[in-house]
């Protein structure tokens, strides 16, 4: 298992340069680093897996959808407007030479209209729709991260459970799920026993406290997580995820109206000494 860092943790605004952030986290002895596409572009990518490449830093890359681009949607273009937008995801993410693309990448961001009513249809739709990226995700050798999120964020994939039934109707090696332990602990009946029930559908792991703060500093118990992880034999990236800054354009983005932390430098050096025990 490697240690990463999320770069929402630092940024004020989805169009920032990324790569003094890149540094700090591997001054700080981390492994690897979540690049949100949102604000990225094709000339950035590159510029940003060259950076990480010649620091020996592994690039992991995570987006979201918006309303107009919903694979779920019942409007079929809509649902063109999202699968054209996952095959440019996967292409950014191939150019930064990350070889995973996680998020919510199965619907748009945020609670729909539709309140949690006609999940069926959605799952139906969106499992067709990423079918068709399937091809790409071969052809760049590509994985594919599902995240559940909590209730509050989203009215279609809450649980462990949701996403594996979605990751069913895809039916593909590629298209696994990503869990964040922060969702998990407001919508898992038990964490430990959803990760085991993930099991090799794991490709990729956020952590955070049950504020979304310093791991270690809350109420999760990640003893057991890093415990129960390890009797899986999950040995991929497990990404630090802390929204802490409040009163930036990309606050309201990622439901932060306090500043849940005084220093992201600080709270990410607090952070790995406190994982690194687990490792």
């Amino acid at each position: 298992m490697k240690l990463g860092v999320h770069s929402a943790i630092f940024v004020k605004e989805w169009s920032e340069d990324i790569k003094p952030y890149i540094k700090k986290c591997s001054e700080a002895g981390y492994k690897s680093v979540e690049v949100s596409l949102l604000g990225q572009d094709f000339y950035k990518a590159k510029e940003i897996g060259k950076y990480a490449k010649d620091l020996n830093i592994e690039i992991t890359c995570t987006t979201g959808l918006s309303n107009e681009e919903d694979i779920a949607s019942e409007d079929l273009e809509i649902r063109l407007k999202g699968i054209d937008k996952l095959k440019e995801a996967i292409e950014i993410t191939s150019l930064m030479g990350s070889k995973l693309l996680t998020g919510v990448i199965h619907c748009a961001w945020g609670v729909s209209n539709d309140r949690g009513f006609n999940k069926e249809r959605k799952f139906h739709n969106s499992a067709d729709s990423i079918k068709k990226i399937i091809n790409l995700l071969d052809e760049k050798n590509i994985k594919l991260g599902i995240e559940p999120l909590n209730r509050y964020e989203t009215d279609f994939i809450n649980t462990v459970e949701e996403g594996l039934y979605l990751c069913s109707l895809v039916n593909h090696l590629k298209v696994g799920l990503l869990l964040d332990v922060y969702h998990m602990n407001i919508e898992e009946k038990n964490i430990v026993s959803s990760i085991r029930k993930a099991n090799e559908k794991i490709f990729h792991i956020h952590i955070a406290e049950n504020d979304r703060g310093i791991p270690g500093s809350g109420s999760i118990d990640f003893e057991n997580i890093f415990k129960t992880l390890k009797e899986i034999n999950y040995s991929n990236n497990i990404t630090l995820e802390m929204f802490i800054q409040a009163n930036n354009p990309t606050s309201k983005d990622l439901f932060t109206w306090r500043n849940i932390e005084k220093d992201p430098y600080e709270a990410i050096r607090k952070s790995y000494s406190y994982l690194i025990q687990y490792l």
